[in-house]
């Protein structure tokens, strides 16, 4: 089991090189069971090595509880468990490819 803090729609986080906004946070079912997908954008504007970005999509897990606690800076935490299984992998990103086609899938 691991926690999730949601950042919330619009949340734009930097990096060194750069930084992504989460655009949508979603729960999609592979199976009976829900899971939680967070789709982002990336932009690298600050690296050595020339500009890009582009769409990904992260999967934290299987959802275990949602949002049932909460960051002292109000941030909602649910509960998942990770996708470890590499055939349950594989059915998640093609439900995602087929909902968000050409984007990159990544599993936590």
């Amino acid at each position: 089991m691991a926690q999730y803090i949601h950042q919330g729609e619009g949340t734009e986080i930097q990096s060194i090189t750069g930084h992504y906004t989460v655009l949508e946070e979603g729960q999609l079912k592979q199976g009976d069971r829900p899971f939680l997908y967070v789709m982002g954008a990336a932009v690298v504007d600050s690296s050595c090595c020339g500009t890009g970005g582009g769409r990904f999509l992260n999967v934290p897990g299987y959802i275990l509880s949602w949002k049932q606690n909460e960051t002292i800076d109000g941030f909602a935490i649910s509960e998942v468990e990770p996708v470890v299984n590499e055939e349950d992998r594989k059915a998640i990103k093609a439900i995602l490819d087929r909902k968000f086609p050409n984007s990159q899938v990544n599993f936590f």
